[in-house]
């Protein structure tokens, strides 16, 4: 599990090379975008070509999980909801919501799964509180504390409800548009 959830905070890195670089928002959104149209052109042929099924599993069996051999794997929909969020938000709400994604839900599985806590639904309340503390300070980055919280309770509702991989997708739009209609 852990080098699955070291694969997910590497998405820190998205953030450092988009803002560092100063890239522009449309060519860092088609990056992104491009990167999940190739994944997602995998993902459709993994099944017809049992090889290539059998060289994902075999080269990737360290950062995916089981889910991610049938169907669309959640790097896809990572960089699919990472590349909405570039396109459709300005800088700081995207940025907000990469970091909250890149920190917040890897940060949630890992304290959800090793601490006992009750659970609402499918995850834990201490995956939860992980998931709000780190997706308010990764917000806390690009924005002031009010409209942090604000997307760390975004980061945090959408992690446990919208499923193991689509929060992937959800987790980036949602704090991003949070921030984006508190800053107004």
């Amino acid at each position: 599990m852990l080098p699955r959830k070291i694969w997910h905070a590497s998405g820190v890195l998205i953030v450092l090379i988009y803002r560092g670089l100063d890239i522009p928002r449309p060519v860092g959104a088609g990056i992104l975008l491009g990167i999940a149209t190739c994944l997602l052109v995998l993902d459709l042929l993994r099944p017809r070509w049992p090889a290539l099924q059998d060289l994902f599993r075999r080269k990737l069996s360290l950062i995916l999980d089981e889910k991610d051999m049938r169907g669309l794997n959640g790097s896809t929909l990572y960089f699919g909801g990472c590349g909405l969020a570039v396109a459709l938000f300005r800088e700081d709400p995207a940025s907000a919501g990469l970091l909250a994604l890149a920190l917040g839900d890897p940060l949630a599985a890992i304290v959800g799964s090793s601490v006992r806590s009750p659970r609402w639904g499918r995850v834990s309340l201490a995956g939860s509180a992980a998931c709000l503390v780190a997706a308010t300070l990764a917000a806390r980055v690009f924005v002031p504390w009010p409209v942090a919280l604000a997307a760390g309770a975004a980061a945090t509702l959408f992690e446990a409800l919208a499923g193991s991989k689509l929060d992937n997708l959800a987790i980036p739009l949602a704090t991003a548009l949070v921030v984006s209609l508190t800053l107004r």
